[in-house]
């Protein structure tokens, strides 16, 4: 995935930080911390040296030494402390905890250790979390996935598709819980596909617990596609939301030229009619067509049902 400039730029403010705590880092320590090259974080550096603050003499740029892979910053102007969080970012982090402390008996040391971390980061954006994190995820449900990931334990579910609007019943391996744009989601394999499937575990019911089962799992039986989009200036949040996806961005005369990796088409499609006509589709041409038939499908309707 290609990287965008605003997360090297978080990266970058990140970095002059962690150096200042972490005194004679190494580069190849760096580049593990930041899950980059050695290259990369070399490049990050080399535009650090370029920063500063106005007036751009030599007296307001940050100073970094580089001696033998060991970097060490002398001066490190307005960036010697980590950059906050966002509301955003904090309300994500709160979630994940709460669903953390779910898997701990209640009086357990890592639970009070949770909880303590919960209240204290709560009270920066109590009217905030208290908004957005109305929905939790039964604890029963999470205890249940995480013994079936522990124990290699087969799952029959029901779940309700969002993106095809319908229940379905599944027997599925769990592999992996994790959070994205603030929704719970489990990583597994559909036993009778042989592929794997990501499921919001919000959408989840357990039907019973199964026993042992080892599974091969066809992941390229899933086909990844590249599609190309125009979004509006006014559909931005869909790119924050679906960063994971995004292969890369341009800024054009219509707005932005987005180009994501999806193995779900009904969900995209779903996703552009919700937005339309903030996004569009510009490649494959045959998707587009698909999508204009499907949106004078739902006016007809409408307009059927008014008459």
């Amino acid at each position: 995935m290609v990287e965008t400039a605003g997360k090297r730029a978080l990266r970058t403010m990140d970095l002059i930080p962690f150096i200042v705590e972490n005194p004679a880092c190494s580069i190849r320590s760096l580049a593990e911390k930041f899950s980059v090259s050695e290259d990369q974080i070399e490049k990050d550096l080399q535009l650090i040296f370029l920063c500063g603050l106005p007036g751009y003499t030599p007296y307001e740029l940050i100073d970094i030494v580089l001696d033998n892979g060991i970097v060490t910053v002398i001066e490190p102007q307005v960036l010697d402390k980590p950059r906050k969080f966002s509301k955003s970012e904090m309300v994500v982090i709160v979630l994940g905890l709460r669903i953390l402390s779910e898997l701990y008996p209640a009086d357990s040391i890592q639970m009070l250790k949770l909880e303590k971390l919960i209240a204290k980061i709560s009270a920066l954006v109590p009217i905030y979390v208290s908004k957005q994190t109305g929905k939790s995820v039964n604890s029963s449900l999470l205890k249940d996935i995480d013994r079936a990931i522990n124990q290699s334990l087969s799952l029959d579910i029901e779940y309700s598709s969002v993106s095809k609007d319908e229940i379905t019943k599944r027997n599925i391996l769990p592999l992996e819980l994790y959070l994205l744009n603030g929704s719970m989601y489990l990583r597994a394999v559909d036993i009778a596909q042989s592929a794997e499937r990501v499921f919001r575990t919000d959408s989840i019911r357990i039907i019973s617990i199964g026993s042992v089962v080892s599974v091969q799992n066809d992941s390229n039986e899933e086909k990844i596609s590249e599609v190309s989009l125009i979004v509006d200036g006014s559909k931005k949040l869909f790119m924050e939301r679906n960063s994971s996806i995004i292969k890369s961005i341009e800024v054009s005369k219509k707005g932005f030229i987005v180009n994501v990796m999806i193995s779900n088409v009904e969900w995209l499609k779903r996703c552009i009619l919700s937005n339309s006509p903030g996004i569009k589709v510009a490649a494959p041409s045959d998707l587009a067509t698909q999508i204009k038939k499907e949106a004078r499908a739902i006016l007809a309707m409408y307009s059927s049902q008014a008459n």
